[in-house]
């Protein structure tokens, strides 16, 4: 017998899915989102963001692992008033001891794409959701329920929901941000940092 070793599914990056969910598919429809991966656009806020995020967490709720715990609508789609990027961003908080097998085959299985693992950098595992290739409508980050960063992801959310003059400062900087980095979505992000880190530290004190 050969020795072998080979990659489980959930260390395998995807760009297509193995299907669609058509309950998945019907929640996204004619809700102002998708963006091609490579770019950098802002779209007004919009209240279909937040219609389409409570379809979606009701389909995924329907079947969820025991080891889900909470899925919540984060991100500035997330953000009434805010322009984003028109693309859910959803965190899915798990019990620690959660098979990771299992949520992965529950992602696949609703027609999500693996993008990758946590890491030193990234806390969270990312997958995403495509009807068109490389047009992202929703991007799903897997994470600890109650670790540090599902409490940044959330309280930067609430934050920017009840702090008008700060979530206007995050806009004016998306908006530079997106027109210096329209094709570059690595520079957008980084560009946001500083402002979120400080947030948060403001936050902690």
């Amino acid at each position: 017998m050969g020795t072998e070793q080979h990659k489980t599914p959930a260390c395998i990056r995807t760009d297509l899915p193995l299907r669609l969910n058509p309950a998945l598919v019907k929640a996204l429809a004619n809700k102002t989102l998708g963006l091609p991966r490579t770019e950098v656009r802002l779209a007004n806020s919009s209240p279909k963001w937040e219609q389409a995020f409570t379809e979606v967490q009701r389909v995924l709720l329907g079947n969820k692992p025991l080891g889900v715990q909470a899925i919540e609508h984060i991100g500035s789609t997330a953000v009434p008033g805010l322009s984003a990027k028109p693309i859910l961003d959803i965190i899915i908080g798990t019990v620690p001891e959660a098979g990771s097998d299992e949520l992965h085959r529950w992602l696949l299985g609703h027609g999500f794409i693996y993008r990758g693992e946590a890491d030193a950098i990234r806390p969270d595992t990312i997958y995403g959701f495509e009807i068109e290739a490389n047009n992202r409508l929703i991007n799903a980050h897997v994470i600890t329920y109650g670790q540090t960063e599902w409490a940044h992801y959330l309280n930067f959310r609430n934050y920017l929901r009840r702090t008008p003059q700060d979530r206007e400062a995050y806009q004016r900087l998306k908006e530079q941000l997106a027109a210096t980095h329209a094709h570059d979505r690595i520079s957008y992000l980084e560009g946001k940092t500083e402002f979120i880190t400080q947030h948060r530290k403001a936050q902690s004190r």
